[in-house]
């Protein structure tokens, strides 16, 4: 979506599209609008003919100089209630409703809406690139995207043009972590989704990286990375990404760790008919991961990030791992196998032990890991576990309240340890007929942080949406992204 902008009002045949709160007074530009509206912004309020109910979007015509305009008003409803969350939801209906309706084309008066207009200028340019993503089917008759056609005019009395272009590289990180999610999974495997990275940061200043392929994994010991991945025709890869801007010298990085399962049959622990389909989502986690580097990247952070994703697809051969294997992981401890669809800890063990070996100074895990969890949590929460204490999460929590993000904290305790331990042969089990699973499978990864200060996110239930909403339609959903990138903007991410 292209913005332009302009500091006053210019008259065009374009429909004129304007915040409404429930006090109009509110507006910073009040009177303009009403003398917009013909003196009538009032009696068209108490008409019901334009709405201020948060969130509903309706129009109207008026006469400008003789001809006619469309104008179109989100509800905000009241002023105070107006937090960050709700101004995303009324921007994310106000975009999707200009999608609807094949409205390409409009002038946004952004002083009608009564925010901090830095904060309005982030949110509209994350919400103008997520609230409307299309994923680029393949389909043979597929119209041009929505997105690729409009261009709305901004007119404002702050120059906002900096700002808009610096947040819209957060929704464009956002959508290529959904691209990515979305892409089918005979297309997007480990080689694949491991070469579209390297072509992504290739040309990135400040940013190395490393793809080990299955030789190497198997050679260098990632045993439980190479017992997931074996089975199939399409070889795991681990890639590691280092972004390190030269203002964040001298400062140990923060690692960000994703679960990349392109495809999950369940292995010889096979998955249902119904619980099969959709399983291209099992590399959420990796995506998620590759989003946040890509925007703290663009938007020229000055920090030092490393980022690993633990890319498999979990397939059925004769040559699959098998319930009472025994594999020796890269950390060197050995793991008994008793469900070959807890696989996603499996990679995340060797992964998060990989991330370890750069010394950070935290570790972060992202996958889309246990039903338990969205049997806990339901389908609005990310799970996330810590090896820390309680009071370790407030800052990540304090943020999710800005981004709508909403995270639980689960526990994790010698219960989980002692499960974890309970194998009669190796030094860890991955799986446990027990109740509890989100926090022993949160545990069994946790075996594996060296030490490292750890938060681990259970996207089960958050990294997809079973519905649209005013952040995009049905699917993936880049959750985190928003967040964690907020955390390294506006945090001391670093000792």
């Amino acid at each position: 979506m292209e913005f332009q902008y302009r500091d006053k009002y210019v008259a065009t045949d374009e429909p004129i599209i304007i915040g409404l709160p429930h006090e109009p007074a509110r507006m910073e530009n009040y009177e303009e609008v009403d003398t917009l509206l013909g003196g009538q912004m009032d009696a068209i309020i108490k008409e019901d003919v334009l709405s201020t109910e948060f969130s509903s979007v309706t129009t109207t015509g008026v006469t400008i100089q003789r001809d006619y305009r469309k104008v179109i008003a989100v509800g905000l409803g009241k002023v105070e209630a107006l937090d960050p969350v709700r101004l995303s939801e009324a921007l994310g209906r106000m975009f999707q409703f200009l999608k609807e309706t094949d409205t390409v084309r409009g002038q946004i008066l952004l002083d009608t809406f009564p925010v901090d207009v830095d904060l309005l200028a982030e949110t509209m340019a994350i919400m103008a690139e997520i609230s409307v993503y299309e994923f680029n089917t393949y389909k043979t008759n597929q119209p041009p995207l929505f997105s690729e056609e409009a261009v709305f005019s901004i007119t404002s009395r702050t120059d906002i043009e900096g700002r808009m272009s610096r947040y819209k590289k957060v929704g464009e990180s956002i959508v290529m972590a959904r691209n990515f999610s979305e892409t089918p999974p005979n297309i997007m495997t480990p080689g694949h989704m491991a070469d579209k990275i390297a072509a992504i940061f290739r040309s990135h200043p400040h940013v190395t990286g490393e793809v080990k392929n299955d030789e190497v994994l198997e050679e260098e010991g990632y045993g439980l990375i190479t017992a997931v991945g074996k089975a199939s025709q399409a070889k795991p890869r681990l890639v590691t990404i280092e972004y390190r801007h030269p203002e964040a010298k001298g400062y140990r990085p923060i690692a960000l760790v994703g679960k990349g399962i392109t495809f999950d049959t369940g292995g010889y622990s096979i998955k249902t008919k119904t619980g099969m389909p959709e399983m291209k989502y099992d590399m959420s986690g990796a995506a998620n991961v590759i989003g946040m580097i890509h925007a703290i990247s663009e938007m020229d952070l000055p920090v030092h990030v490393i980022g690993v994703v633990a890319l498999a697809e979990n397939m059925v051969d004769g040559n699959a791992m098998r319930p009472d294997d025994v594999y020796i992981s890269y950390s060197g401890q050995s793991v008994e196998i008793k469900n070959t669809d807890a696989e996603g800890r499996l990679v995340l063990g060797d992964a998060v032990f990989h991330a370890s070996q750069y010394s950070p100074s935290l570790i972060m895990d992202f996958a889309t890991l246990t039903g338990a969890v969205v049997a806990a949590l339901g389908t609005e929460r990310t799970g996330v576990f810590t090896n820390k204490d309680a009071a370790f999460l407030t800052p990540l929590v304090e943020m999710t309240k800005y981004t709508g993000e909403e995270v639980w904290h689960l526990p994790i305790s010698d219960i989980e340890e002692k499960n974890v331990r309970q194998s009669q042969v190796a030094d860890l089990t991955n799986h446990v007929e027990k109740p509890g699973r989100a926090s022993f499978a949160a545990c069994f990864i946790k075996q594996f942080a060296n030490g490292t200060p750890w938060i681990h996110f259970d996207i089960a239930g958050t990294g997809t949406s079973d519905r649209e909403t005013a952040y995009g339609p049905k699917g993936a959903t880049g959750v985190m992204i928003r967040t964690i990138v907020k955390l390294f903007e506006t945090g001391d991410v670093h000792e």
